[in-house]
């Protein structure tokens, strides 16, 4: 296996519903830098650079050069570009994800099409952790300053863009005074479906997700894309762009000034696509009563493929996601959470949040590692939901024989009254293996049913809800009806259950054991010994479950 290669998908949930999934992918979706320069986060490292920037008093003031000469930097950038500056507060601010919202309602239009493109900045002031100078007096009276590290409310730059490479928004978050903390944010779906414009494949996309998609291994090739160093050239372009101090007719950056940069959310998410909304939503819901019993430490450890120690702090809880609802796991500051997000997706999402306690480093040249670990922990997941109990997913299905469907031509047909004799009789009828094997006509029926139909049309009126729920299908250029497999069923179960089942099954439970071996078995009496040591274990596995 190549470096760049995903990892094959070998969870059982996948395998198990193979049959009912239409597509699946595995990307990044939220993903934050955070860009530091390291020497600066210590008062002496502060020192060092003010006097190696040629500063030899120390003083608020001097701190405030370098804000000032920011400030005046990013202004000339958004005046050139033609971008506006937009102060939070004054346009109703707000927090958990209201920049993000603002900005792509109030901007979309700029976001079509390939290349680099400006949205515009948002100002606001947020805690953060900085530096302020005080001048101390010693006991001999000599004045002298110090600088002590601090957290106050600092001036942050949200600058809002379309990336050729990651899409859009996109935004990268510039703190103006030192140690100048940087923010880099995109989603991998906005970086996937640059990636599909470019190659002109056709895909669906909604609500931060991929519903349809000409060629899958297209995602695939776009998420390969996206490592470490592809995104930190990207930085690094608008770092260039506005990460500077204006010196009056030119701008400079220090050689002092260089950010590192570290992991500090990635979200990696395996993404199942269902053909049946109604399938999907009904496994989910099956899921969620799952998940209940997941939030054990132990079994989150063994999830993220970590030891569980002492003290080890790991929860669950319910929230609602999108108006849906949506369990949480969390384990050692990471996350992973499951939600049905569309109806008819099923969304597995890793979040590390603390890339050391899961074994990775945290320099942001090894996102492709955090997008491995993360589909491992979501297939992982993913095994542990592989045996929800799928005898009810479709419980619905019997709605089609109690309530009218509409056929192909949009005609409501009602549905068959099993309390009518005449009706009971045509079931009856039906079962008869010749219908199966050879097919009938509708004068076939009607010689041996005259005494319920007064006519053959009685009759094909019946047939006609029948045919509308799959019981009866027509041959291609016959006039010949044959009962399907599924028809046959419904059938027996509906029609002949007390005389087949129900009344067998009760004599043979209250017979005799010794009367039981008494008599050589016939296969019709081993076949009732099946289904009855079926229902005994039946019984037993659905009173385990309830009392769990």
């Amino acid at each position: 296996m190549s470096y760049w290669e995903e990892p094959p998908v070998k969870n059982a949930f996948v395998q198990q519903f193979s049959e009912n999934i239409k597509f699946k992918y595995n990307c990044f979706d939220r993903v934050i830098l955070r860009g530091y320069i390291l020497w600066l986060f210590f008062p002496a490292g502060v020192v060092k650079f003010l006097r190696a920037m040629g500063f030899r008093k120390l003083s608020n003031g001097v701190m405030r050069i370098l804000t000032d000469q920011l400030n005046a930097h990013i202004q000339k950038v958004a005046q050139a570009k033609g971008i506006p500056i937009h102060w939070w507060p004054s346009m109703g601010g707000g927090k958990d994800g209201a920049k993000q919202k603002f900005v792509q309602e109030q901007y979309a239009q700029l976001d079509q099409g390939n290349g680099d493109r400006l949205y515009c900045i948002l100002t606001d002031k947020e805690p953060a952790k900085t530096f302020v100078c005080r001048e101390l007096v010693a006991k001999n009276g000599k004045k002298h300053e110090k600088i002590y590290d601090c957290r106050k409310p600092v001036k942050q730059y949200y600058i809002y863009f379309h990336d050729q490479l990651l899409g859009g928004p996109c935004y990268l978050k510039i703190s103006s005074y030192l140690p100048f903390q940087c923010e880099f944010y995109f989603n991998g779906h906005n970086a996937i479906q640059v990636h599909l414009d470019k190659q002109g494949v056709h895909y669906r996309r909604h609500d931060n997700a991929f519903v349809d998609v000409d060629d899958p291994e297209a995602i695939r090739k776009a998420v390969e894309s996206l490592n470490g160093r592809a995104v930190l050239n990207r930085v690094a372009y608008w770092m260039n762009i506005f990460f500077k101090f204006d010196k009056g007719k030119y701008s400079t950056c220090s050689k002092y000034l260089h950010h590192e940069w570290y992991l500090s959310q990635v979200e990696i998410s395996s993404n199942i696509v269902f053909r049946s909304a109604r399938f999907c939503t009904s496994l989910f819901e099956r899921l969620l009563d799952k998940f209940q019993r997941l939030g054990l430490p132990e079994s989150i450890a063994q999830i993220f493929s970590r030891r569980s120690h002492r003290g080890t702090i790991s929860n669950t809880f319910w929230r609602l996601y999108d108006n849906n609802a949506c369990i949480k796991h969390w384990f050692r500051g990471n996350s992973i959470k499951q939600y049905n997000k569309t109806g008819y997706f099923i969304r597995t999402e890793t979040t590390i949040n603390n890339p050391k306690s899961l074994g990775l480093k945290k320099h942001a040249l090894y996102l492709q590692a955090c997008l491995w670990k993360g589909i491992e922990c979501n297939n992982r997941f993913l095994d542990c939901c592989a045996d929800v109990d799928t005898a009810s997913i479709s419980e619905q299905e019997s709605d089609i024989f109690t309530k009218p469907v509409t056929n192909t031509a949009g005609r409501t047909i009602s549905a068959p009254d099993m309390r009518k004799e005449r009706q009971k009789a045509l079931a009856k009828e039906l079962l008869k293996p010749k219908y199966q094997v050879y097919g009938f006509k509708t004068s076939d029926l009607y010689k041996n049913l005259s005494h319920q139909f007064q006519n053959p049309a009685q009759i094909r009126y019946e047939m006609n809800k029948l045919r509308a729920r799959g019981v009866l299908i027509k041959r291609n250029n016959q006039s010949f009806y044959v009962v399907t497999q599924k028809g046959f069923y419904w059938l027996w179960l509906e029609i002949c259950s007390n005389n087949f089942f129900k009344n067998p099954m009760i004599s043979r439970t209250m017979k005799n054991d010794a009367l039981q071996l008494a008599a050589q078995p016939s296969k019709i009496e081993e076949a009732y010994d099946h289904i009855h040591r079926g229902l005994f274990q039946l019984t037993q596995q659905l009173a385990i479950n309830a009392w769990a």
